[in-house]
């Protein structure tokens, strides 16, 4: 039924041949959705999907406009989007992942870009289309012996409202609004809602370069404290940093492109990118530089923290270890809560031999969160170096509930076991 002669049957007859089909189109779409659905996932994209075959009325509808368009100079006439498939997702680029993959997983017929034809002062209904023929397999097993066109459709949250909208009060309606008030009402209302999906992208990107950074600067603090104190097996582990380093594999860049740094203007959060980015070339003094005049700028408390333990690590990295043990305090001063302050301020305790307030941070920062690896290990690290091989082993086996292949923790088990028999 995705092929109709022209001129049709009647509509009583189009009507029973068709509903004699639908029941078997649901199914095949039904099959899929599903392959897409799962595949999508197995990726780690989990859009919102919705799927219909398109009902008689409206089939019927669209033959009847195709026909108009066209006159009778075809003999035949074929509709794509008989069955359909939409996935919504919260963001732009979002949409280029799940076409790429598309792509790669069916045999597309044709992609469409509704509304790249729109010029920069206009607005209206957006959305790309992508044409894939019914896999072979599915028809096999529905014996469908037409070709079969799957018409799936990708929009934004923001794109799909736009789009729902639009269909009732234009599409389906028995008049378009030629009054130039409400054309202008309708234009305003989606440049708005463009404008805030373009705005959501460029809070997503940022974020994403930040969280970027921000593991950079975590790998390269745990790299200089395995440097530190290699000959006191200072805790570095590969867990932790392989556990950050799956931000890579998500397809955020490792390192953010200069002239954006340098463009992005100065409120607290550019100053923090520009001030991470400058920590993570190694830049520590220009780092420490910028730190300082977001904290003169006295913005709130938690951003305050924040700031404090970016700053101490920094100053860690320049071997200023009272500077960094200063900072950390007074992140703990402004959020006592704060487990990574602790962590970080018994690190570098532990690095200059001060092993009983080392311990003590350890402690309290597992006080706050009992299931922190890296405490854990440091603190079981420190319990065998002073010879408390129980206590080691009571912290390895809690260390290794979150971690369970952790090299590291069943090495220092099984020496800790030893050292006990």
């Amino acid at each position: 039924m995705t092929w109709v002669d022209i001129p049709p049957a009647s509509r009583t007859e189009l009507k029973q041949k068709y509903q004699l089909r639908y029941d078997v189109y649901s199914k095949a779409l039904h099959e899929v959705q599903r392959r897409l659905r799962a595949s999508l996932g197995r990726v780690g994209l989990t859009p919102t999907i919705k799927y219909r075959v398109k009902g008689f009325d409206s089939y019927y509808d669209k033959v009847l406009r195709r026909m108009k368009q066209n006159g009778l100079k075809q003999r035949k006439l074929q509709l794509t989007d008989l069955l359909g498939i939409r996935a919504v997702c919260p963001f732009m680029s979002d949409l280029k992942e799940i076409e790429q993959h598309i792509q790669q997983e069916f045999r597309v017929v044709e992609v469409e870009r509704k509304g790249a034809h729109f010029s920069s002062r206009e607005f209206g209904y957006e959305s790309t289309h992508v044409l894939i023929e019914l896999p072979e397999d599915i028809e096999e097993s529905f014996h469908l012996d037409e070709d079969l066109i799957v018409e799936i459709q990708l929009r934004t949250n923001l794109q799909d409202a736009w789009a729902e909208v639009e269909h009732e009060l234009i599409y389906k309606s028995e008049f378009t609004p030629f009054d130039e008030p409400l054309q202008r009402k309708l234009a305003a209302l989606n440049a708005n809602l463009t404008l805030a999906d373009i705005v959501f992208q460029e809070i997503r990107d940022y974020q994403r370069q930040l969280h970027a950074e921000l593991s950079k600067r975590r790998r390269e603090f745990w790299q200089r404290i395995q440097d530190a104190g290699r000959d006191q097996q200072t805790p570095a582990s590969a867990e932790a940093q392989n556990n950050v380093a799956v931000d890579d594999e998500l397809g955020i860049p490792d390192v953010i492109d200069p002239a954006l740094v340098a463009a992005v203007s100065d409120s607290v959060d550019n100053m923090l990118l520009k001030a991470l980015y400058a920590h993570n070339q190694q830049q520590f003094k220009k780092a420490i530089s910028i730190y300082s005049r977001i904290l003169q700028q006295d913005p709130k408390a938690h951003i305050q923290a924040i700031v404090h333990i970016h700053r101490g690590m920094a100053y860690f990295a320049e071997s200023d270890y009272e500077n960094a043990i200063a900072d950390f305090s007074r992140t703990l001063e402004l959020d006592d809560d704060n487990w990574k302050a602790y962590y970080y301020r018994g690190v570098v305790k532990r690095l200059l031999g001060r092993h009983d307030e080392a311990l003590c941070d350890f402690d309290a920062g597992l006080s706050v969160d009992g299931f922190q690896f890296d405490t854990l290990l440091a603190r079981a690290q420190l319990y065998f170096e002073r010879g408390q091989f129980e206590r080691t082993l009571e912290d390895c086996g809690t260390a290794l509930n979150v971690f369970p292949d952790s090299a590291e923790v069943l090495d220092l088990k099984r020496r800790a076991g030893a050292a006990l028999r």
